[in-house]
């Protein structure tokens, strides 16, 4: 059975044709044959009655001559063979034939029937006879074989060939409308998909059968409620940070009012913190979704932040080939980039970072040397706040929010990232974008 809806209603409309088409031709060649052999059977006993009728008429010397000019295709007469022994055949033609015989010539009258097929052993099927004997009055005995026409053998080609095409034509007119059917249920299926990439998609356009229609409307509808929530959402947080600035920054200007040095220094640095996180936590939410898209060469992009990192002191080198555009969000691809090199030099004296283009996606390596990270956590450091060790300082644990911003974003692009573990020590962080219809 075929997985895909597409393919079991096409299979099981396809089985139920073969079979009801199988039915209907079976019947029909029954019916076909035994309408036939009814008219035979009745021609065949009038021409014999009659023959046996005029043939009781004459003596032996006459009858012989008159047998030798009805000996004639296909009602072949013989007055020379015995009575044969064999047991009486009990065929429906052959029972029908001797019971119109009996008929026209009487009950009394002896009247032997056997349907003959003859088996020549070739491809080509021959067709069947009536061998006849009916006694005469003198008992003297007349035998008959009627070679019944071809086309009682003869397979009905154009009959074949119509069903043939009848099937053709159904099973053709059963797949543009199993396709209709099922075509916009795939489409509502890769929307599905997308949706967590892309909710800014355009709805799906309602078309297809009545229940197809509603289960698009609902998407589209649900698809309309998540946007204006996560718009409520970032209007909240946009106001609630905005709120935020106020009073950090009247605790700001007490904290420099303050004599003692170290107790301005650690507020400053607690404050500094504070404003971060609070701007960590919009950069997460929006994931870059307030810029809009524009191609992009990823690898000058990549190679103009490694350059600033060095230049800001820390050891980065870059190897990769100038790349094909990409469509990208410029500032959210160069935090994404940012978040996974700050990362790898929280860790590591020095990073690598590689890039590998191909037709299907572009992929972007970031390489330490630092001491890695436990099998189970690999995934687990991408929640928000969550970091391996214990420190609350920025300059070593961070906020927690680095990771969980670069997989927004990757993810708003229709990529992702990922973190393995290296052989030797390390930690590699990859970065896929793949090279869409929309690049």
């Amino acid at each position: 059975m075929p997985r895909s809806l597409f393919g079991r209603l096409l299979f099981l409309l396809c089985v139920g044709l073969l079979v009801s088409q199988s039915i209907a031709l079976t019947l029909l060649l029954r019916d076909r044959g035994a309408s036939l052999y009814h008219v035979l059977v009745a021609d065949s006993s009038e021409r014999i009655a009659a023959t046996v009728e005029l043939l009781d008429d004459f003596d032996a010397g006459d009858r012989e001559r008159l047998a030798n000019a009805l000996d004639l295709p296909p009602l072949r007469l013989r007055l020379d063979l015995p009575w044969t022994d064999l047991p009486a055949d009990q065929s429906s033609q052959a029972v029908a034939l001797r019971r119109l015989l009996h008929q026209q010539l009487g009950a009394a009258r002896p009247v032997y029937v056997s349907l003959y097929r003859p088996q020549d052993g070739g491809l080509r099927p021959q067709p069947p006879s009536f061998f006849i004997q009916v006694g005469l009055n003198d008992g003297g005995i007349a035998s008959f074989l009627h070679e019944l026409p071809p086309l009682l053998a003869a397979r009905p080609v154009s009959l074949l060939l119509s069903l043939g095409a009848a099937m053709s034509v159904v099973l053709m007119v059963s797949l543009l409308a199993v396709r209709g059917l099922t075509q916009p249920l795939a489409q509502l299926a890769k929307a599905a998909r997308e949706l967590g990439d892309n909710l800014d998609r355009p709805p799906l356009t309602e078309r297809g059968a009545l229940e197809v229609r509603e289960a698009t409307r609902a998407f589209n509808e649900m698809q309309a409620r998540l946007r204006r929530q996560r718009e409520d959402r970032d209007h909240l947080l946009a106001a609630v940070a905005h709120d935020l600035k106020t009073p950090i920054a009247r605790m700001r200007l007490r904290a420099e009012l303050l004599d003692d040095a170290g107790t301005r220094e650690h507020l400053g640095v607690d404050l500094a913190e504070l404003e971060a996180t609070v701007a960590d936590t919009l950069d997460l939410l929006r994931a870059g979704r307030g810029e809009a898209f524009s191609p992009l060469d990823v690898s000058a992009l990549v190679e103009a932040i490694c350059e600033d990192t060095i230049e800001a002191g820390e050891t980065v080198s870059f190897d990769g080939t100038p790349s094909a555009p990409l469509t990208v969000r410029p500032r959210a691809l160069r935090r994404c980039l940012q978040n996974l090199i700050d990362n790898a030099l929280r860790y590591a004296k020095t990073v690598e970072v590689r890039l590998d283009d191909s037709p299907q996606q572009l992929m972007i390596r970031v390489l330490d040397r630092g001491p890695g990270l436990p099998a189970d956590v690999l995934e687990a450091v991408f929640e928000p706040f969550r970091r391996v060790e214990h420190s609350r300082s920025r300059a070593t644990g961070g906020s927690g929010l680095g990771l969980s911003i670069a997989r927004a974003i990757a993810r708003a692009h229709g990529g992702d990232v990922t973190l393995r573990n290296r052989e030797g020590g390390g930690l590699e962080a990859r970065l896929i974008l793949p090279r869409t219809a929309s690049n």
